[in-house]
């Protein structure tokens, strides 16, 4: 069974995982952090001192149930997390990040024995595994990759987010647009006047935050990938 933080920490009487209000990811230029995870202080302070030689502003943490009470899960970032901790395993962290549907890239720790852990947790969407004792170069491989993807998921959810906003008729004239057709072609399509595309098509392009339709294509094109 998937260990719910939620449950656990009501059941404490403490606060429960910290989220934005909106859930709106953030996607500024600003440094991306690096969380460490482990039960074990050694390997947190050796991982951050390793990071820290790096450039990498880096953060760690305890339990999982830490980091989720006192972290925005919506703000892009990487995770180096063991797989096997008490409370709340690596894997479980991993599950919940992807129920909330957060943009986190998460970099699983191994030990010995924990290579076919580490492979599920890949399948399940972690960015890459390390294995103890880490090595800089193979680390340094690893956050390109989490960092990549963080950024990717991050602005995946943005667009996702601001799709939702449009209605039934406005997502269809986005499809239309998509698919390369101009106004009179889209109005024939949906049986609706020219004028009446136009209002969509206006609608379109301001919930979708778009300054032209090349990058509301682009928008769109992220969304069907």
């Amino acid at each position: 069974m998937i260990f719910s933080p939620l449950t656990h920490i009501s059941e404490q009487g403490q606060d429960t995982p910290m989220m934005s209000s909106d859930h709106v990811p953030k996607t500024s230029a600003e440094p991306l952090v690096v969380h460490i995870i482990d039960d074990e202080e050694s390997v947190r302070l050796s991982c951050e001192f390793l990071l820290g030689s790096l450039g990498v502003q880096a953060q760690g943490w305890p339990s999982a149930l830490a980091f989720l009470q006192q972290v925005d899960i919506y703000r892009p970032a990487v995770i180096i997390s063991d797989l096997m901790m008490p409370e709340m395993s690596g894997q479980a962290l991993q599950a919940y990040l992807n129920t909330h549907d957060s943009p986190m890239a998460l970099i699983a720790l191994t030990g010995n024995g924990e290579i076919a852990d580490a492979v599920n947790m890949l399948k399940q969407g972690a960015a890459d595994y390390l294995e103890k004792p880490i090595g800089s170069q193979r680390l340094q491989q690893a956050l390109a990759q989490a960092q990549s993807l963080t950024i990717k998921r991050a602005k995946l959810y943005e667009i996702r987010k601001l799709y939702a906003q449009l209605t039934d008729k406005e997502k269809l004239v986005a499809d239309e647009l998509l698919q390369g057709n101009i106004n009179k072609v889209i109005a024939d399509h949906l049986d609706i006047a020219v004028r009446t595309v136009e209002v969509h098509r206006s609608q379109v392009m301001k919930k979708m935050q778009a300054q032209h339709v090349s990058e509301l294509i682009q928008k769109l094109v992220l969304l069907d990938a």
